[in-house]
């Protein structure tokens, strides 16, 4: 997640996968081509329609807009099939929230980001991403925005972080 733009009346955070989506989709064309002039290879005609469906299965995208003076958080995403969007008031947002991906074995740590209501977290993205540090910057952008005038939430440590989400040896990487 990246931030688009951030002005005293609104940040705008954005995530996309049009990336891989257009690769994919660019070799689901190139391979249709060469099928095509190769008199209808079946197997090549098989590997364009995998290469059509992962182009659309990659395809997600999400958009976070944290409008200040409606005091309001909105959270549009689409996802491979469905597009939905969420408005959610500043007043019921308690927390917003690193979350660090458990299952990653890997040397980098992935985390997403949610806002924390009163009924539960809502992700801002659909999947987690690399980039800790980028993370927690977004995080204190938009706690800057959302509790002004408020009781802020703590800093968070990137150390405590990762030792509560149980990767030991990445806090300790970055210890």
């Amino acid at each position: 997640m990246y931030v688009v733009a951030n002005s005293p009346e609104c940040l705008r955070l954005r995530e996309s996968s049009r990336l891989v989506s257009t690769v994919l989709a660019g070799a689901a064309v190139a391979l249709g081509i060469f099928a095509v002039s190769r008199h209808f290879d079946r197997t090549l005609l098989i590997n364009t329609g995998i290469a059509a469906v992962a182009a659309v299965f990659f395809r997600r995208e999400s958009r976070v807009t944290l409008d200040k003076p409606a005091r309001r958080c909105g959270i549009w995403r689409r996802d491979m099939w469905r597009t939905s969007y969420r408005a959610i008031a500043f007043d019921d947002i308690t927390d917003v929230r690193v979350e660090i991906a458990t299952a990653d074995t890997g040397r980098q740590t992935h985390s997403r980001l949610a806002v924390v209501t009163r009924d539960g977290a809502v992700p801002l993205t659909a999947g987690f991403g690399p980039g800790l540090d980028n993370q927690i910057r977004i995080r204190e952008a938009m706690v800057d925005m959302i509790f002004a005038g408020r009781g802020r939430p703590a800093v968070i440590d990137p150390v405590q972080l990762l030792l509560d989400a149980g990767q030991p040896f990445a806090a300790e990487r970055r210890a």
